[in-house]
């Protein structure tokens, strides 16, 4: 459910920006889903909320508009999502909602912008979105990595710890640059990082890692990672009886 109402609304901007109006019988959003790529395991429940918002809005202003969704395979990918982007537009939409990485965010933006249509992300963190040179057309509706990475400084600044490990899966652009904000944030303040380490998704011996941390004795850790890298570090560190303060991010 909260998928369909973060699709519905970017579908009610989309229809705002665009001027839809009464006399419009049909109306076609386009979608850019990761269908192939690395994230495709996501597509079918981000493609689930953009049908449920569909059906929504379809029961809304019935009688008035017949909204349909349009769904492209992004890919994942800049160059694939551009020419996604560009099928969406031959085939009419007003607008886009998309794409998931933050890469094929703005391989889409140049299309969308070009065709003065909106593009709203659902998921893409990457800060370069923030200063696109976009005219205005390329929205988001999720936090930037900087914010996950200020955010979570503040809360471990809170709690009184002043020497973290940091650990980020390097295998995505955005927990990497969400860890290297943090890490720019926390020397700013003048503390220092115990540690910068990267881990890769699917390890599952994390050791090393936290041999780490406990010879340099961190008093905390900061994780960016999925659930299953997350899980097996907190596993690791309760198995070496690695007692210090965790904070975690997405």
């Amino acid at each position: 459910m909260k998928k369909a109402l973060l699709f519905l609304a970017c579908f009610s901007v989309l229809i705002s920006l665009n001027g839809a109006n009464a006399e419009e019988i049909d109306v076609k959003i386009g979608f850019l889903s990761s269908q192939t790529g690395p994230i495709a395991d996501y597509a079918e429940g981000f493609e689930m909320g953009g049908e449920i918002a569909i059906d929504d809005l379809n029961t809304k202003y019935e009688g008035e508009y017949n909204f349909e969704l349009v769904i492209a395979d992004s890919a994942c990918d800049g160059d694939q999502s551009d020419d996604a982007a560009q099928e969406l537009v031959n085939e009419g939409v007003i607008g886009i909602a998309g794409a998931a990485c933050s890469g094929a965010t703005l391989g889409a933006m140049p299309v969308a912008k070009d065709a003065q249509i909106p593009l709203i992300s659902y998921a893409s963190t990457s800060p370069d979105i923030t200063d696109a040179d976009d005219d205005g057309y390329l929205w988001r509706i999720v936090p930037s990595d900087d914010q996950i990475g200020l955010g979570l400084a503040n809360l471990a600044y809170v709690e009184d710890y002043s020497y973290p490990s940091v650990i980020y899966d390097g295998s995505y652009t955005f927990m990497e640059s969400a860890a290297e904000y943090f890490e720019e944030v926390w020397e700013n303040s003048g503390m220092d990082v115990c540690n910068m380490q990267s881990i890769y998704e699917g390890q599952t011996d994390f050791s090393d890692e936290v041999d780490n941390i406990e010879n340099d004795e961190c008093d905390s850790v900061v994780i960016f990672s999925y659930d299953d890298e997350m899980v097996g570090i907190i596993e690791e560190l309760h198995d070496q009886y690695v007692d210090i303060g965790m904070f975690g991010s997405p």
